[in-house]
């Protein structure tokens, strides 16, 4: 189990539990921008980075038929595209909320102005 704290510029933005091995979470770290600091046990230290002038939040739509679910990133790295999230999500995230859902065959961005 670790807590994963996502910093911009000295201010915590977001912070999750995380119960994942550590190649994988080596990969939801690699995912996150910002500095992203990994807590196992109390400990102090790091650099900081710039803020951002405004958060790069997405919100996503997969469906898979008639069936559909979305979700929000709070802030996804610049340097990571459609592309990026839609091999994530596409033949993979399954859209509804129990066992045997279908898995989402299409994702798209929905464009909003949730900037902090």
């Amino acid at each position: 189990m670790a807590l994963l704290r996502q910093y911009f510029n000295g201010t915590r933005v977001h912070s999750l539990s995380v119960n994942a091995t550590g190649d994988d979470l080596s990969a939801l770290v690699g995912l996150m921008d910002g500095k992203v600091e990994q807590w196992e046990t109390k400990s102090t230290g790091g650099t900081a980075t710039a803020m951002p002038e405004t958060f790069n939040t997405q919100r996503w739509v997969s469906r898979s038929g008639k069936q559909s679910c979305s979700f929000r990133i709070h802030h996804i790295n610049p340097e990571k595209d459609e592309n990026d999230v839609e091999g994530l999500i596409v033949g993979k995230f399954e859209v509804g909320f129990y066992d045997g859902a279908p898995k989402a065959d299409e994702a798209y961005p929905v464009y909003d102005n949730l900037n902090r």
